[in-house]
């Protein structure tokens, strides 16, 4: 959170119950997810007023992290269950059908009072606040602009005249684009590599590794790492700057036997870390998906407006 957190005296009392548990895994996911730190935690002044929206999701948070799943369980926590039953859910490629007849079995066979939500609704609701938040972004089918900005109400295509919204059909009144992006802002990601011990110490290995002359183990080896560094000495010289490769490919969601449909993705990779750890998956962030049924082809330039915009 960007601003400090006041809560009244109840909620700091609350924060200071689950705030000896560094060891949970859940509960560093929360402090990583809400951008907090444990000196924001402990240095919270006890004021007589009620905390704001955001505070009161990260205590509520905080205490799913420890607060367990029935009175006496020891493995596992309010959080830890569903973000688990999620995680099985993703793997699997469940429906949110089957994601229910699951809990509904699971529910029965656990005691009375147990706090595992009931569906995947609830269950979505208690976890949208650690999600990855993204943008929708109208896009000319042709891949001619985007509707972005001060261009958001136009409702044509500058270039190709296309319409920016489908025809409206019944009675219906509100307005659908002929296709959409979605943009995953990329900044929170990467102010948490920072804010996390297990990452933050390795963001500087891009400078501070011993280079082996002429083995390449990692971009930062090579010559065009090195023509940059020259050419912008002022950024180069803090080692903190983050360096990004950026590739992208397309796919058919629908399978190889469906029809043709070419949906891409662009894919960030922070290469300020080691080797063994930019190429991980857990540090290739997702940027956008760039709807079908076409490829982008040479405008994808067009794609990356919003991406470029936040970086600069």
């Amino acid at each position: 959170m960007e601003e400090q957190v006041v809560g009244s005296t109840s909620s700091a009392s609350n924060m200071h119950e689950v705030g000896n548990e560094n060891s949970n895994p859940y509960r560093n996911m929360v402090m990583d997810a809400m951008r907090m730190s444990e000196d924001n935690v402990r240095e919270c002044p006890i004021v007589e007023e009620e905390p704001n929206a955001d505070a009161t999701r990260f205590f509520d948070l905080l205490r799913d992290s420890v607060k367990p799943l029935w009175d006496g369980c020891t493995n596992h926590s309010k959080l830890s269950a569903v973000a688990q039953v999620f995680t099985i859910k993703s793997d699997h490629g469940l429906s949110e059908a089957g994601y229910d007849k699951i809990i509904e079995w699971a529910k029965s066979i656990l005691p009375e009072g147990n706090r595992l939500k009931e569906n995947f609704y609830a269950a979505k609701s208690m976890m949208k606040p650690l999600g990855l938040g993204y943008q929708k972004i109208d896009i000319c089918p042709n891949f001619c602009m985007l509707y972005y900005l001060e261009n958001a109400e136009m409702t044509e295509c500058m270039t190709c005249g296309h319409s920016h919204y489908k025809p409206r059909t019944g009675r219906g009144k509100t307005l659908v684009a002929y296709k959409k992006l979605r943009y995953f802002p990329i900044t929170s990601r990467l102010q948490r590599l920072f804010m996390s011990p297990r990452t933050a110490e390795h963001m500087t290995w891009h400078q501070s590794h011993h280079a082996v002359d002429g083995v390449m183990v990692h971009p930062s080896d090579g010559e065009a790492w090195k023509h940059f560094n020259s050419m912008h000495p002022p950024f180069s010289a803090e080692s903190r700057n983050v360096r990004l490769g950026l590739c992208t490919d397309g796919f058919n969601p629908f399978g190889s036997f469906a029809a043709p449909y070419s949906c891409w993705l662009v894919i960030l990779t922070v290469y300020n870390l080691p080797s063994g750890m930019c190429m991980r998956s857990e540090f290739m962030f997702l940027s956008m998906v760039i709807p079908g049924p076409s490829s982008p082809g040479r405008n994808i330039d067009v794609c990356l407006r919003s991406l470029i915009d936040e970086l600069m």
